[in-house]
């Protein structure tokens, strides 16, 4: 196929799109359709992994200190704390402010008597992790460091969250990918119509001596400006729908993540998500029409041209 000749073939896969608009708009709206399940998908994943960083944070482990230890000692513990790879954040915990939850909770006379060097509390560390799999190897490291006295954690519930973690992911992570593959299936039987509205064409074409690209490009031009269409109108939707549920949807502590979070490529989510309909829907266009052209006309015209 000669570069001048791209031109002209762009310009057909536009004519195309024109002159069969009812199928063109039956095209956008089905992969529209796949898109915002995926993106929905997606979305969903965004907002678990926000769920289960704020349940990360609240699972946290508190590491008491001997009763003889002094402002060194804790100031040494303190400091091998912050030092271990799976630690995130340190707090101290003062005796004092531990006798204080309790404010309330015994009688007053009881609490006024264990003020001062009567206080049976322990200073501690609030410790949180980074990486709740490593959760009993750090709890081992902590428990080797001079001066701890004991360890508080919910250890039962570090284990489950890890696991309802990478089961949630690996479901949603399924979700897209069949969802994606749909696309390119409805996409593909889509511009298959297309072709078969323009076999006698197609056919007429190839018995001149037009060369394989030459017969694809026009569709594949047409898949690509479908797909594109598609991948900005579901991204249009999906974020005019999500932004209203967030300023809207509120479940107690429980708020959906905003679109300027950062996601699974580094980017912001409404960057990911845009880049990726975009991609998604050219490519699923592009390849989709490509095998429908050359499958349909191979088995059901007679004209092979792959």
């Amino acid at each position: 196929m000669k570069f001048s000749s791209i031109g002209y073939l762009i310009k057909e896969g536009f004519r195309s799109i024109k002159q069969n608009g009812f199928m063109s708009v039956a095209s956008i709206l089905v992969l529209v359709s796949c898109l915002l399940l995926s993106g929905a998908a997606y979305l969903v994943f965004v907002n678990v992994e926000a769920g289960f960083d704020y349940a990360y944070d609240q699972n946290k482990a508190i590491v008491w200190a001997v009763e003889t230890a002094d402002d060194q000692a804790l100031n040494v513990l303190e400091n091998n704390l912050r030092g271990m790879n799976n630690v995130q954040d340190v707090f101290f915990r003062s005796k004092e402010d531990t006798l204080a939850n309790y404010a309330g909770v015994v009688g007053d006379a009881t609490f006024e008597s264990l003020q001062g060097e009567d206080n049976p509390m322990l200073d501690g560390f609030e410790v949180t992790f980074k990486d709740l799999a490593l959760f009993d190897e750090t709890i081992q490291l902590i428990e080797s460091l001079e001066n701890v006295d004991d360890i508080s954690y919910a250890e039962d519930v570090a284990d489950t969250l890890v696991v309802i973690r990478q089961t949630v992911l690996t479901i949603a992570a399924w979700i897209i990918l069949m969802l994606l593959l749909v696309s390119l299936f409805i996409i593909s039987n889509t511009i298959k119509l297309t072709v078969y509205s323009r076999r006698l064409e197609i056919g007429i074409m190839k018995s001149v001596g037009a060369t394989k690209m030459f017969i694809r490009f026009p569709f594949m031009v047409e898949g690509m400006v479908l797909g594109f269409a598609a991948g900005l109108l579901s991204f249009g939707v999906l974020y005019f729908v999500y932004t209203y549920l967030i300023s809207s949807l509120s479940l107690g502590f429980i708020t959906l993540a905003n679109l300027s979070t950062i996601g699974m490529l580094g980017m912001p989510v409404w960057a990911e998500l845009l880049v990726c309909f975009l991609l998604i829907g050219t490519l699923t266009g592009m390849l989709g029409s490509r095998h429908a052209i050359g499958r349909y006309l191979k088995e059901e015209s007679g004209v092979n041209i792959d």
